[in-house]
């Protein structure tokens, strides 16, 4: 595994903010056309919002 660094660090879904390595970011994985997508948030908050506005 290599080491990440800012320039390929996720963006909250919900605020956009990077996602870096905190224990409280949340990621959820889906299959869309046979594609695995990875939908990155920075907390449960931003997760729980995302989630009420879809």
């Amino acid at each position: 595994m290599t080491d990440s660094t800012d320039e390929d660090e996720p963006e909250c879904r919900q605020c956009g903010d990077p996602v870096g390595s905190s224990p409280e970011q949340r990621v959820i994985t889906t299959v869309e056309d046979e594609t695995t997508v990875y939908k990155h948030f920075c907390s449960d908050d931003c997760l729980e919002l995302w989630e009420a506005s879809a």
